[in-house]
């Protein structure tokens, strides 16, 4: 891996350890449930945990994609051969999407910062890097921590993506979080946020938070918070996103959904099936969207 900066002016109160920067408030955030619960998450997290222990010969070391699928979605619009001086991940993980982007889409960048609350997840990304080398030339910069408030200085990244994590994060810290990627975003930044917001009018969900209800007791209120697109405009124009990136849209996803494939655990028989099969018209298609996505127009 290439060896990671000492950026003293953004990350001064972290520590470098084993190839991660820690805060110095670190017991403290261990401490948190949240955290606890995405260690846990990261240990099997969608399989990646299959190249930690993979023979030198066996396919997936040969083929990315054996490990992580091909992701879809925005990620299918991102231009070829982009070059940037530094992209930001938030909600990194083991790298899935910046695995992809470098292989599939030959994006090049001289600094990747990423950041995430697993550090199970953390410790994956550097294996992944390792067996792979994604940005091969690239200043890595891997950073453990919520990432409510990012250690980086203003106007500094070129590119921030993220994939399938704003859903999970409750809607005071996202707008705090997305006020913060405008301000480390240089004016002219681009941004890739895919299937980062769940759709409140989508079926699935309604049906779901009205299971949810039934337990006050247990009720996590992330997932009880979904948006319109109307709702992720108006989150994106406070944040000041329109001021860094003037030109960017909100677009419905093309997974849709009538009913939850589980509930409390247990499958809802043909669920899966049913939400598969699902073509709507156009009219339809902002209601019956699983979530939303948030891009860039001007991604060349």
């Amino acid at each position: 891996m290439a060896q990671l900066a000492n950026l003293k002016f953004s990350l001064d109160d972290y520590e470098l350890r084993d190839g991660i920067y820690f805060p110095s408030d670190y017991k403290d955030l261990n401490s948190t449930q949240h955290k606890k619960t995405w260690d846990k998450i990261g240990k099997t997290y969608y399989g990646s945990q299959k190249i930690e222990a993979v023979a030198d010969e066996s396919p997936i070391k040969q083929d990315y994609t054996l490990l992580t699928g091909t992701p879809g979605g925005t990620w299918n619009k991102f231009p070829l051969n982009k070059s940037v001086d530094s992209v930001l991940e938030i909600g990194c993980g083991y790298g899935r999407a910046p695995l992809h982007l470098s292989k599939a889409k030959n994006l090049r960048c001289e600094k990747y910062y990423g950041i995430d609350i697993s550090e199970t997840l953390l410790r994956r990304l550097i294996k992944v890097k390792q067996e792979y080398n994604f940005f091969p030339e690239a200043e890595f910069n891997i950073i453990c921590n919520s990432a409510e408030t990012l250690p980086l200085a203003d106007n500094s990244i070129d590119l921030v993506i993220s994939n399938c994590v704003f859903m999970h994060i409750p809607d005071a810290q996202l707008r705090n979080l997305l006020a913060d990627i405008s301000r480390v975003l240089k004016p002219g930044g681009i941004f890739v946020f895919n299937h980062s917001f769940h759709n409140k009018s989508c079926p699935s969900h309604i049906i779901h938070n009205f299971v949810r209800k039934l337990n006050p007791f247990v009720r996590n209120p992330v997932y009880l918070k979904q948006y319109s697109a109307a709702e992720i405009e108006e989150m994106l124009a406070s944040a000041g996103m329109k001021t860094k990136c003037p030109e960017y849209i909100v677009e419905p996803t093309e997974e849709y959904a009538i009913l939850p494939e589980t509930i409390k655990g247990i499958r809802v028989p043909f669920a899966k099936a049913i939400n598969q099969s699902l073509r709507p018209p156009a009219s339809l298609k902002a209601t019956l969207a699983y979530g939303f996505s948030a891009y860039s127009t001007k991604l060349d």
